[in-house]
């Protein structure tokens, strides 16, 4: 009896607490995506030598997990609190420490990694048709099928939109993407560091009948001691302080246009220029030794697809071309690539190996050559979503890519990372103008449920990268027919809902 009476309390207040989360008018929607990957992939770092035993050999086969869950609190059609969380990637069996991303997929699963991916607050000013985000959130630049080039990632800020017109809307945000030190004060000191970077952006977008078109830029402050170069250039958000606190300014500058008028027949270009301007930049740390104390990046990107969509498949072509870095610009302390300013799990995926553009982005293998569009040119033909079983959907795509880097910054400023082809751009390869790739992909869909897909990728990589060039990096990095050639064999299941 005390039992039946201690449920019989429980269940009242369950049932009391619900009855004031509707009194108050609080809805709460779930939504996410679960994703599992298994299978092979051969060589994705080129490092592999003819007897397999080096240390720079890769797991041939993976078996990993991300679970990705967002929570909406609504309380209006106006106003609604997010709140998005990650855990993982998880390699199956590996420990990775207890805490932090990647922990818990060892025995016992013990781990400290649910990852704060969003947490924003979304909301309209009363009266008013401007809504304003505020938080931790995700923005990506306008960009078509094959992605943004620079930004595409969850950061801080505040974003504001507002229509202006039934054609015209304005889109404003302020970013802060880094702030390195905590209090401003380097540990073990009271001296203050300049270590923010502020970015303020304004886009337009317009569209019409058959077209749209999106004209964005950005304007930035940024700290020498922010750790920015790092991030760029090495994929880390520390830095190396130093005393001076000199800031540089930054600015991009690009636009979208889509014209789908004469459907079937889609066609999409990109453009985007961008600029850190020379100063006193520290935390740059390897890499190219510059011989100038002031430096600075600049480069720029253009990309544009042609699909033509009929009832049973959609054949394209694509193809981009980006800067790449000058002998006699590094001589003068500049880089000429294309600084990407965030490329959180493939922003630039015009293919599903050597790029982003896996169906399950993060969890099968890609991004063998880059995450952004920055430092090479290419060119693709390809035939999605063709279909001869229900639920079951190809593509199948050939590629071919090759630097715009002038090969004389290799040789006359020496090789990157300790002489091995990969320098940490978002974990980006560095392909001069006598490095090439050809990619064939062969990716496969096939709806289980309405929410639940499966996902087969076949994918076929070669890097030809040039001796005289990397010299002794060469015979251990793509050099040669071992160490050339990478292939993915993996299947995929997404849960979505």
């Amino acid at each position: 009896m005390k039992r039946i009476l201690i449920l019989v309390l429980a269940a009242a207040m369950f049932l009391s607490t619900a009855a004031v989360s509707s009194a108050d008018g609080i809805d709460v929607k779930v939504q996410g995506q679960w994703d599992f990957a298994f299978g092979w992939a051969i060589n994705d770092a080129f490092r592999n030598n003819v007897n397999r035993k080096s240390p720079r050999d890769n797991d041939d086969f993976i078996a990993r997990q991300r679970i990705r869950t967002q929570v909406n609190f609504i309380t209006s059609e106006y106003l609604q609190g997010v709140l998005a969380f990650e855990i993982g990637t998880l390699d199956w069996g590996r420990a990775n420490g207890n805490n932090g991303r990647g922990s818990g997929g060892a025995l016992d699963a013990d781990g400290v990694n649910i990852e704060t991916r969003r947490a924003y607050l979304d909301w309209i000013i009363p009266n008013t048709e401007i809504s304003v985000r505020m938080g931790i959130q995700g923005i990506k630049l306008p960009s078509g099928p094959m992605g943004s080039p620079m930004w595409d990632a969850d950061v801080a800020g505040i974003v504001v939109s507002s229509p202006i017109t039934d054609w015209l809307s304005a889109t404003v945000f302020w970013v802060r993407p880094f702030d390195a030190y905590y209090n401003d004060t380097e540990s073990g000191s009271n001296r203050h560091l300049d270590d923010e970077v502020d970015l303020f952006a304004l886009l337009l977008p317009m569209s019409g009948d058959g077209w749209a078109f999106t004209p964005w830029g950005i304007w930035g402050s940024v700290g020498s001691a922010s750790g920015m170069y790092d991030y760029l250039f090495f994929s880390d958000n520390r830095n190396t302080v130093d005393s001076e606190n000199s800031r540089a300014t930054a600015w991009w500058g690009g636009a979208h246009f889509e014209l789908s008028i004469l459907d079937p027949l889609i066609f999409n270009i990109d453009g985007a220029y961008g600029r850190i301007n020379q100063n006193n930049l520290h935390g740059f740390r390897g890499g190219l030794p510059m011989p100038q104390n002031n430096w600075g990046t600049k480069g720029w990107y253009v990309g544009a697809t042609l699909d033509y969509k009929l009832d049973w498949a959609t054949p394209g072509i694509f193809g981009w071309y980006a800067s790449g870095d000058k002998e006699s610009d590094v001589d003068d302390g500049w880089l000429g690539r294309l600084p990407a300013l965030g490329a959180d799990g493939g922003a630039f995926h015009p293919t599903s190996f050597g790029f982003g553009g896996s169906t399950t982005v993060g969890v099968g293998t890609d991004s063998l050559i880059a995450t952004t569009g920055s430092g090479h040119w290419g060119i693709g033909l390809q035939l999605k979503d063709f279909s001869f079983i229900e639920d079951l959907s190809h593509t199948i795509r050939v590629a071919y890519y090759r630097g715009t880097n002038d090969e004389d910054v290799i040789r006359n400023f020496g090789s990157i990372n300790g002489g091995f082809m990969r320098y940490r751009a978002h974990d980006q390869m560095y392909l001069t103008k006598k490095d090439s790739v050809w990619e064939v992909n062969f990716d496969h869909q096939y709806k289980i449920y309405e929410n639940l897909t499966m996902v087969v990728e076949l994918g076929w990589l070669r890097l030809d990268s040039d001796e005289d060039v990397w010299g002794r990096a060469w015979t251990r990095t793509g050099g040669n027919k071992e160490h050339s050639n990478a292939w993915k064999a993996q299947v995929m299941f997404k849960y979505e809902f």
